[in-house]
């Protein structure tokens, strides 16, 4: 494979946030020339239902007419305490509250969202969250679905068939599970020392029925698993992407890395670095959350890796297939603007 084949393939594995509200000639060569596989909107990017719908649109029709794979678009759409879009879209309540609910009342608010979404031109929402919120003080209080993991391992496995019945894909994160730590992640990083057996019968369980639940993607954390891997966080490890994630819990689909320029990762490695890391550890989509020159830098790295032989091809091809054939159920460009607009009047 020549060096732009391998650019195109592994171009699809970089997610990356961008600075502001509009897609000029910068941000669009990302998806278009450069090829990049996926952007994730944060609040800094939108000012209005109809900014944020034109900004997906600018993005997406770029890539198209590249005539690359259909772009993803994330957005952290949990609610409450995060959630990017507010009023009109739907911006809470905080997934906590929702822990009493039925899943019947979780399965109506995950599609809820996943249309109002896919009609503002995104296609995939990086929720639910699924840490079993187990001790005090937890860093995840608000954002987990509660303390029984059976719980929120039902209830979320509701959200996630909700949401992609909407046909806006879910991701359950933070694999295996930040619910029993009070350090932020954003900030430093974690050492989570629960064993094998503790982390089989409260983390796991909710990823599991994502599993089952045919979640479109899951975000793999960066704390530190003492009993899984202790020299590496887990979006670095192999050890707990490919033996844990995919060997035994099987999962198929999509494996995200979470912002590899937050201070778990940045504090220790440089991000650039990190991507490809997680590349190699087994992550399919690799997230730059606020620099894309730090992806393009580790794109550079890969392509001159896979080059060198030191990256096997069956790696890169196995990975391309599983997000363009994700891809392939999407839609290349968002529906019209007043679906968008009928979306949040029937809300209203």
């Amino acid at each position: 494979m020549n060096r732009q084949a391998l650019i195109n393939s592994l171009a699809q594995s970089f997610v990356v946030g961008l600075p502001g509200p509009e897609a000029g000639p910068e941000e669009l060569a990302l998806v278009a020339e450069k090829g990049l596989g996926g952007v994730i909107i944060f609040a800094r990017n939108v000012e209005s239902p109809a900014q944020v719908w034109q900004l997906n649109y600018d993005l997406r029709r770029a890539a198209a007419q590249a005539e690359r794979p259909s772009l993803l678009v994330m957005v952290d759409q949990e609610g409450g305490s995060v959630a990017r879009l507010h009023a009109p879209f739907s911006d809470g309540p905080e997934l906590a509250a929702l822990g009493s609910g039925s899943a019947t009342e979780l399965s109506a608010h995950g599609a809820r969202l996943g249309r109002e979404l896919v009609a503002a031109g995104f296609n995939w929402d990086l929720a639910p969250v699924l840490d079993v919120h187990a001790i005090d003080e937890g860093i995840m209080a608000s954002r987990s679905l509660g303390a029984d993991p059976a719980r929120v391992a039902e209830l979320g496995a509701a959200f996630i068939h909700g949401m992609q019945s909407a046909d806006c894909l879910a991701c359950a994160k933070h694999f295996p599970g930040l619910g029993r730590t009070t350090a932020d992640t954003h900030v430093e990083r974690p050492l989570v020392e629960l064993s094998r057996a503790d982390l089989e019968a409260v983390e796991l369980k909710p990823f599991v029925a994502a599993a089952e639940a045919g979640v479109a993607g899951v975000m793999v954390c960066h704390a530190v698993f003492s009993a899984l891997d202790p020299k590496r966080p887990a979006s670095l490890s192999a050890r707990v992407i490919q033996g844990l994630l995919r060997e035994e819990v099987g999962f198929g689909g999509l494996v995200l890395s979470d912002d590899l320029e937050m201070g778990a990762v940045a504090a220790h490695l440089d991000p650039a670095e990190a991507a490809v890391k997680a590349y190699l550890a087994g992550c399919d989509l690799v997230l730059v959350c606020h620099r894309p020159e730090l992806a393009l830098a580790a794109l550079e790295r890969l392509t001159d890796l896979a080059l060198a032989g030191e990256i096997d091809p069956a790696l890169i091809a196995e990975k391309t297939r599983r997000i363009v054939q994700l891809k392939q159920g999407l839609l290349p460009l968002p529906p019209d603007i007043n679906v968008l607009r009928e979306v949040l009047e029937k809300k209203a």
